[in-house]
């Protein structure tokens, strides 16, 4: 596996920035109407970068049995961030996912481990872009914050190859968010799925593959100081 990368969060938080203050206009070229973009928001998902980043460094496997429930601290820092007030506050949702995370036979976390294990194979793009679709898809994995703890999962896949994180851009928002409001009616299994999901998941493998050249030389800090780790 290639070296990890360091993210730059500085250059994150400026690109998160600017879709928080283009969002209204953004929303207007989107399928399906989607929350705002508020401060919360971007300050839990900056969080959840610089989490991804720390285990990424400290070589998590998340799709282990050891570290799977390391997973469930990505949905909870982009739904709660790190405030310990907050998560006492929202103590009854964290519980009910947990449960819905471990126990759901059909959307679950068994049922992403197993999608992952019969994939391996596959480059680290597909492998991304279907597991995005298995979080995503009909039952999804989490009750709520399904879209952005599955990009940081997304993200961290990318990292552990020394690639950059995906991040939401002005240029990427449209291309991200309407397949994603098709992914999302999806089931996991039947005919449905069997003749849509290649076709999704190769588009969208595509897609991840082109925002990271994009984006690379920006979202990269490289050397001992790791100063984009450390901004957060």
């Amino acid at each position: 596996m290639t070296a990890p990368r360091y993210i730059n969060l500085p250059v994150i938080e400026h690109l998160l920035n600017e879709v928080q203050a283009r969002f209204s206009g953004l929303s207007e070229r989107l399928v399906e109407k989607r929350d705002p973009f508020s401060d919360l928001v971007l300050e839990n998902m900056l969080a959840g970068y610089a989490l991804i980043d720390d285990y990424v460094t400290r070589g998590v496997d998340l799709f282990s049995l050891q570290d799977v429930g390391l997973m469930l601290e990505i949905n909870t820092v982009v739904l709660c961030g790190t405030d310990p007030a907050r998560r006492v506050e929202y103590a009854d949702h964290i519980a009910a996912t947990e449960r819905r995370f471990f126990e759901n036979t059909e959307g679950g976390i068994k049922d992403l481990l197993e999608w992952y294990e019969l994939h391996q194979h596959e480059s680290v793009w597909k492998r991304a872009a279907g597991a995005f679709i298995r979080i995503l898809s009909e039952p999804q994995l989490f009750i709520e914050g399904n879209h952005r703890g599955g990009s940081l999962i997304v993200s961290y896949l990318l990292m552990r190859e020394g690639l950059p994180p995906f991040v939401l851009t002005v240029d990427n928002a449209e291309a991200f968010f309407n397949p994603s409001s098709v992914i999302r009616k999806l089931p996991k299994r039947g005919v449905k799925a069997l003749f849509k999901v290649p076709k999704i998941k190769k588009k969208y493998a595509e897609y991840l593959e082109l925002q990271s050249r994009c984006l690379e030389t920006t979202l990269l800090a490289n050397g001992p100081g790791r100063k984009g780790s450390q901004a957060a």
